[in-house]
């Protein structure tokens, strides 16, 4: 992990991210969980982003098995909705 990177907090408004590294887990809160690099293109910001949850997780597995890797893979990621509990919607840029 690369200590100068913070954690990449995801609204309503979709966010073009660009890949940088493929999954690794760290210590979060009070539990491990698994995250990547990634680079915000148009604010041009280094950041992690969680993985974890499932509407996250799946597409990129399927990135992966299309792909054979995630590093530079561009994708759009957003919230549903502002309820904490909200799905992630995630598509390819």
């Amino acid at each position: 992990m690369n200590e100068n990177r913070e954690r990449l907090i995801v609204s309503t408004n979709p966010v073009k991210l660009r890949i940088e590294s493929n999954p690794y887990v760290i210590f979060l809160g009070r539990s491990f969980i698994p995250v990547v690099d990634v680079y915000d293109i148009r604010m041009k910001r280094e950041y992690y982003l969680p993985i974890g949850a499932q509407s996250i997780s799946l597409p990129m597995k399927n990135w992966f098995e299309l792909e054979g890797q995630l590093v530079n893979i561009e994708f759009w990621i957003n919230k549903e909705s502002e309820l904490r509990t909200s799905k992630y919607e995630v598509s390819l840029a």
